[in-house]
């Protein structure tokens, strides 16, 4: 019988807590308070949104990662391999990529978030839809569909035109290895 009248006991003590608690997080915050935090990646793992646009959707943010293939590379949140195409400008930079061409080699969404790189090398352009691509060293960056795996180089050397980018934000030329 004590057993019975201690569970509801500790569940309402456990809820008068968590009133309290959103009591004293919200009103007059602001808009990157830890109350507000848990939203993004909510939204990002409803899978949503047409296109990934925000660091917390796993894409967003660069790091650097040690190929075994190409040595250190610049990688997405997500560990896949960032690459630069050599059809587009870097002064100003500009994108050529579209249509067929970004639905095998998506555009990396801008971002800020950065583990490993000079903050500095990073940047955005405006695509034409709008949206705003990640730039490294005024160049912009984009994944391969190809890559099926955090780690994958499948699009170093594609046609000749493709590379993956190293921590100073400069395309690595040397060839993958046939896989």
């Amino acid at each position: 019988m004590i057993r019975a009248l201690r569970t509801p006991a500790i569940a309402a003590a456990g809820l008068a807590l968590a009133a309290f608690a959103t009591a004293c997080s919200s009103g007059g915050g602001s808009s990157d308070s830890a109350a507000s935090a848990p939203a993004t990646p909510k939204a990002a793992a409803s899978g949503t949104a047409a296109a990934p646009s925000t660091p917390a959707d796993g894409a967003g943010g660069v790091g650097v990662s040690d190929s075994p293939a190409l040595g250190r590379v610049l990688v997405d949140g997500s560990g896949r391999t960032l690459y630069v195409f050599d059809q587009d400008a870097t002064t100003p930079g500009a994108s050529s990529c579209y249509q067929d061409c970004a639905a095998k080699w998506p555009p990396v969404p801008a971002t800020t978030h950065a583990d490993g790189v000079n903050t500095s090398l990073l940047g955005s352009i405006t695509r034409k839809d709008g949206t705003h691509q990640l730039t490294v060293g005024s160049q912009p960056v984009y994944l391969f569909a190809g890559d099926s795996a955090a780690g994958d180089t499948k699009g170093q050397g594609v046609k000749g035109a493709w590379h993956a980018v190293d921590p100073q934000g400069t395309k690595i030329t040397k060839a993958a290895p046939a896989t």
